[in-house]
């Protein structure tokens, strides 16, 4: 009524702007007191934020608001419907987010039985530890927390899932991250912190019991809040925008590589599981691994792969010699099994050059590749250096024994045009290879040879993917010792076999013995597309049936428990 009345006198006012804006300024007014409620279980939940944000420099004060702000949210929920307000639960979430990140940003009050007094009650604090039927984190493993708008490169299609429950960053970030193939700023999770307080029915005199959980909201969707039933909030796309993203890092890392050569390895983006099958994805050139983001979000995405496998990056600056490289990636997958000798086998997915890199992990080279760089002078440098050279190593190895299946998405087998084209010629006019990529007494005896045979210097990545390249045309005659796929670029013209992704033609990306072969409508970075994304998941599907997993849905136990606590423990 109060509406109508005020619209009645707009009309017969509207002659007068400067009354209209005045009246303007009153209809505003009137619609917030109208939604803002001033009694009641909403106002005083509200009320309690309100407080335990302005005492947060008392984090005791603070803390005991914002347990009586997720109390009162809790006594609104209808106990047979389990319905509450909307301002309710968005209430009872911010209390529990900003719980959480006081109580992390304090020691002395995280992971410990605390007493809190409110205005109105006590609440006797503690912490849910790890749990596998729980499915949640153990509050030592969480370094600190930052909250989804702090992440970085939020997307339109990741939208997080309503529910209760604070969501957060958590991160896990201990002195030797590289020890444990952690990222260098910390592992980044999904988290979803809750505060269950006893219900009226188990209310005794004295402090309330209340329990706060962490929970793993890709491990579960539910959760018993008050006795009730409720679907779990989450934002499992969050943890991937903690981890930082530079622009010219890629560019950075192909021209001068020797400023990246301690930041290239493998990192692993979720707790170690032995029981989980790992990934490893392999960016290509001018890339970095932060290009896989929203492939591995929307791979988790799928509620039937999520939980089965594990995903690593590998990094690399790709101005490097391809088969040094692909050398440092050999390393890496065995330094892997070193400290976690438990570890199943696993799939790699390279991009372009990365699916080079993926494809000298399954070859057994001998001397094909040796005998290819070098030719005439093969035998002669094969005498005249010893075992253990890093030429050697890098054009002389056995196929990785733990790569179980292979996908080439958009590679350069019999290399690309481009490289040999004024922008492959500016390209390596850019790059500057680190002096001691080799040691001197090695290129001492390699440097007139290099003369010989037609190179100035050693081979950068660029250089690598000629397609007259003498190191890929003999790597194209060696068999890949295990299942692979090839997902093509065409640019949607749909002219295969006679099509190019831009960059790679289809003659060049065809292998005669894939297991499978698409052809998606998209330039060289077709990685991302959803035609490409729904390829990868059929593949990952096809590799759980030929492992005899396709009818479990297990989770692993002792390994899912160890997953949530500590520093990711050594496989015995």
């Amino acid at each position: 009524m109060r509406s109508d009345f005020l619209l009645t006198i707009a009309g017969r006012l509207n002659r007068d702007p400067g009354k209209l804006l005045l009246l303007a300024v009153i209809l505003a007014v009137c619609s917030g007191c109208v939604t803002q409620p001033t009694s009641g279980p909403v106002a005083e939940a509200q009320s309690d934020l309100k407080e335990a944000r302005e005492a947060r420099s008392d984090p005791r004060i603070a803390a005991a608001d914002y347990l009586e702000a997720a109390d009162v949210a809790m006594l609104s929920i209808n106990k047979s419907t389990g319905e509450a307000a909307p301002e309710i639960r968005q209430t009872y979430n911010s209390a529990c987010q900003e719980l959480a990140v006081l109580l992390r940003d304090h020691n002395e009050l995280w992971d410990r039985e605390e007493v809190f007094h409110s205005h109105h009650h006590v609440y006797r604090l503690h912490f849910a530890g790890p749990s596998r039927q729980a499915e949640t984190w153990d509050p030592a493993y969480l370094d600190f927390f930052r909250t989804p708008r702090q992440s970085r490169l939020r997307t339109a299609n990741e939208t997080p899932k309503s529910g209760w429950g604070g969501v957060l960053v958590g991160v896990h970030k201990p002195a030797d991250t590289r020890k444990y193939f952690l990222p260098r700023t910390g592992l980044a999770l999904p988290v979803t912190a809750v505060v269950d307080i006893a219900q009226p029915d188990a209310r005794k005199t004295g402090a309330l019991d209340a329990t706060f959980s962490l929970y793993d909201p890709g491990a579960r969707e539910k959760i018993r809040l008050g006795g009730v039933q409720e679907p779990l909030a989450a934002d499992l796309a969050a943890p991937s925008g903690y981890y930082p993203n530079p622009f010219f890092a890629g560019l950075a890392a192909m021209m001068r590589p020797a400023n990246y050569q301690e930041q290239g390895g493998l990192y692993i983006l979720e707790p170690y599981d032995p029981d989980q099958i790992p990934v490893v994805f392999i960016h290509g050139l001018l890339s970095v691994p932060q290009m896989w983001r929203p492939t591995i979000d929307a791979i988790n995405a799928d509620a039937e792969l999520r939980g089965r496998f594990q995903f690593w990056v590998f990094s690399y600056p790709t101005g490097n010699p391809i088969s040094l490289s692909a050398l440092r990636l050999r390393e890496s997958l065995t330094s892997i099994y070193q400290l976690y000798p438990r570890t199943r086998s696993m799939i790699l997915i390279g991009h372009s050059m990365g699916g080079l890199l993926a494809q000298m992990q399954a070859v057994c080279s001998e001397r094909v590749l040796w005998d290819g760089v070098f030719r005439n002078h093969a035998d002669g440098l094969y005498t005249t250096l010893p075992p253990d050279s890093l030429v050697k190593k890098a054009l002389i190895f056995d196929p990785t024994p733990h790569v179980n299946r292979i996908v080439f998405i958009c590679v350069p087998h019999r290399g690309s045009n481009l490289a040999t084209g004024w922008i492959g010629s500016l390209g390596v006019g850019l790059i500057r290879l680190p002096r001691a990529i080799i040691s001197r007494a090695e290129l001492v005896v390699l440097g007139p040879i290099l003369k010989n045979i037609g190179m100035k210097a050693i081979p950068s990545g660029i250089n690598s993917l000629s397609p007259r390249s003498p190191l890929l045309r003999p790597l194209d005659t060696l068999p890949i010792t295990v299942p692979y796929h090839s997902i093509i670029g065409d640019r949607g013209r749909g002219d295969s076999p006679n099509s190019s992704d831009g960059v790679v033609a289809y003659w060049s990306s065809h292998l005669d013995g894939a297991q499978s072969e698409l052809i998606v409508p998209g330039p060289h970075g077709s990685y991302a597309l959803p035609q490409t994304i729904a390829e990868l998941k059929r593949i990952l599907r096809l590799d759980l049936e030929a492992r005899n997993e396709s009818g479990s849905k297990r989770i692993a136990g002792e390994s899912r428990s160890a997953r949530k606590s500590g520093t990711p423990a050594l496989a015995n």
